[in-house]
């Protein structure tokens, strides 16, 4: 009787620690994507927000975000992690931009993670490449400069006119963000 009792509390202990493993929420890249992306939103949104607020193109903010969602991919090399990262910080600054009333915010994050996910599926498939990662970034601040200008047109808050020169300073800020993310996964690579 107590043989068959110890069995089958190891079978349901085994059970548990099954569900744990194959369960997708628990895994150690989910923790880290998520982990990565709350503490980008509070450096850009709490310091960056509050000290460099008025660099043109978002600069400050353009290295930290691509710099973060770089390291990322490279240390998961996964189809999820970039749309992942957009995800998580998108869903936070929801709820912080519903705070003010801002509703305008809720369609900019969905098409900015439909276009994390073409940028995500480039990286994928073309191997984590360096090259991947100067190209696909450049399709990327393409792809969000048309659709913001789609937005703004499509919501009659303003129509703005697509502007060159941050798109600019957000290719080269972005970059910037890619080269330190390659240093430093390069760095922790090393034994």
């Amino acid at each position: 009787m107590i043989d068959e009792v110890i069995k089958s509390n190891q079978r349901d202990n085994k059970q548990s620690r099954t569900l744990i493993k194959e369960n997708a929420m628990l895994s150690k890249e989910n923790w880290f994507i998520t982990g990565s992306a709350v503490v980008l939103f509070i450096v850009n949104n709490i310091f960056l927000g509050a000290f460099l607020s008025k660099m043109p193109g978002g600069s400050a903010a353009g290295i930290t975000t691509i710099y973060v969602i770089s390291l990322v991919s490279l240390v998961i090399r996964k189809f999820k992690s970039v749309t992942m990262v957009y995800m998580v910080y998108g869903c936070i600054g929801i709820l912080s931009h519903l705070m003010v009333g801002d509703w305008i915010y809720i369609p900019k994050v969905a098409v900015v993670i439909i276009i994390a996910v073409i940028f995500d599926f480039f990286l994928h498939e073309s191997s984590y490449r360096i090259t991947s990662f100067i190209f696909g970034f450049a399709l990327f601040v393409f792809l969000l400069n048309l659709a913001d200008y789609g937005l703004s047109y499509l919501f009659g808050y303003f129509t703005k006119p697509v502007n060159i020169k941050d798109m600019i300073l957000s290719l080269v800020c972005g970059y910037a963000g890619i080269i330190c993310a390659f240093a430093t996964y390069n760095h922790l690579q090393k034994p």
